[in-house]
């Protein structure tokens, strides 16, 4: 039966997104794929019957590519990704609770129910299903093409041991429909939702992996996909990045910026907020992903009646001492301070203090609160991510670049009960750190692992070892192995557990 045209009907979807979504794509989308794809008045079958991320929508032509023969150009490739996104995506709602995956956070964690952990994240993430939605018919032809594309599913750990295909068939696919159905209320109600220019000028703050935190002024310009963007990154200690490159917006809200940061290359996988004034995600390293920070964003200020936002401050947190702090954020003109004096900026307001001892400095703006801290002694420190793994890699033409880890320190304070972990602590902000690696058990001493597997630096970025068989080892065995990440600063000691695991052969947009 067919569904109504208000979700799948493109003549319609085009209507609702306006000029964003032009003619010429919906009829490159039935050139390309109309050779394979029935026509259905102005859908075309299987499609008309999905929705998906714009990683979704490309790993599936790439497909298409690789397995069907499809001819595309690359131009072509992203006019079908931003037609189909835009016209047939998932809303900021149904994205929300696994953008991680879209992201790639390295540090996320998965512990997906049953049936789908033994079912489907024993291959990919549980993400991976949840970021597309499709009718109960195609949940259950997806079934099939699990078994078409990857016959040995069956008799693989956690396949073999169980009615795989008739569990799929009769179980799986019936709870992915009702789960992730094509048509949601989410979908209806962002499809109708008024949609905010995204050019202008953004005041934002993340960090880098080697110089730390910092915060910028990014500008885009254009009316539609790919956008251009250009402007300033300023690190804490003061060192100002240009930035270029571009962006294209997808669905109306998914931003995704390849730019150039400082003579590097970084990606950008931000949401804008569905009132347009606000953005948040993560940016990394394009060649390396597991290194990148959370960024977050405000709209630049547009006049005395824009809303103040203070985002934070970089630093995070300072020593006891004489320090400029600059306190990011929009319509910060008339920023109040509980100590120091406030100069507005093109980033928000730089706050000039002098401080001495354990305190905390509160900064206010109309509606706005922000705050940072001082400190000349730390109860505690800990170690974020508090785990996470990382990969070995090179040592041939064919193993794929080694992965690293990132870590950073966290001062605490035990707050007034005067006891560490409990709801009352202080987390202070990051703080410099000497770090080393040691053993994490008795097994990872016997085997040396801290001596093989990498070496961490005093930015605390571990670097794995090469991949491959090492003959200095037990069995020569490759460079795996299991580590405490082990920070130290003014007394106070943490460690952090890595992983360090085997290469990734197989790295697609969605894992």
């Amino acid at each position: 039966m067919r569904k109504q045209a208000s979700c799948l009907s493109a003549l319609a979807l085009m209507t609702a997104f306006g000029a964003q979504v032009a003619s010429a794509d919906q009829q490159m989308l039935q050139d390309k794929c109309g050779r394979c794809h029935t026509a259905t008045g102005a859908d075309l079958s299987r499609i008309e019957g999905q929705r998906k991320t714009p990683e979704g929508w490309m790993m599936t032509i790439v497909r298409m590519q690789h397995q069907h023969g499809l001819e595309v150009t690359a131009d072509e490739r992203r006019s079908l990704v931003q037609f189909l996104s835009d016209t047939r995506g998932l809303a900021p709602a149904e994205t929300l609770p696994f953008r991680y995956a879209l992201e790639k956070d390295p540090d996320a964690q998965e512990a997906p129910d049953e049936p789908m952990g033994s079912m489907c994240a024993r291959c990919h993430t549980e993400a991976r299903a949840a970021l597309q939605r499709r009718t109960a018919e195609e949940w259950l032809l997806h079934m099939d093409f699990h078994v078409g594309n990857y016959p040995t599913i069956e008799y693989q750990a956690l396949g073999r041991d169980r009615e795989w295909y008739r569990i799929a068939k009769e179980e799986m696919a019936p709870f992915l429909a009702e789960t992730y159905p094509l048509e949601t209320r989410e979908w209806t109600d962002w499809q109708n939702h008024d949609k905010t220019a995204v050019a202008g000028d953004w005041i934002v703050m993340t960090e880098l992996p080697r110089a730390g935190e910092a915060y910028g002024r990014l500008t885009v310009s254009g009316e539609a996909s790919p956008y251009q963007v250009s402007g300033t990154m300023v690190t804490a200690e003061g060192a100002s990045l240009p930035v270029s490159g571009h962006m294209n917006l997808y669905t109306g809200y998914e931003w995704r910026a390849t730019l150039d940061i400082g003579g590097e290359s970084y990606r950008q996988v931000l949401a804008v907020s569905a009132d347009g004034t606000a953005i948040e995600g993560r940016q990394f390293l394009r060649d390396t992903d597991s290194l990148g920070g959370r960024l977050t964003g405000a709209r630049a200020d547009t006049g005395a009646d824009s809303g103040a936002v203070i985002l934070g401050t970089v630093p995070s947190a300072i020593p006891a001492g004489a320090a400029t702090v600059q306190v990011v954020g929009s319509g910060l003109g008339t920023l109040d301070a509980s100590a120091g004096a406030a100069t507005a900026n093109d980033y928000g307001a730089a706050v000039t203090l002098e401080t001495e001892g354990n305190g905390i400095v509160t900064f206010t703006s109309g509606d706005a609160q922000g705050s940072i801290a001082h400190y000349a002694s730390l109860d505690g420190i800990a170690v974020e991510p508090a785990f996470t793994i990382a990969r070995v890699g090179g040592g041939s033409d064919i193993s794929p670049a080694a992965v690293p880890a990132r870590f950073k320190a966290i001062g605490l304070w035990n707050g007034p009960d005067g006891e560490a972990g409990t709801d009352d602590d202080v987390r202070i902000g990051r703080i410099a750190a000497e770090w080393s690696v040691s053993n994490l058990h008795e097994q990872a001493e016997r085997m040396d692992d801290a001596g093989h597997a990498g070496q961490i630096d005093q930015v605390g970025i571990f670097t794995p070892a090469l991949a491959g068989p090492n003959p200095d080892r037990p069995f020569t065995t490759n460079n795996a192995g299991e580590l405490k990440i082990v920070a130290n600063a003014m007394g106070q000691t943490s460690a952090a557990t890595l992983i360090v695991t085997v290469q990734r052969f197989i790295d697609p947009p969605i894992r």
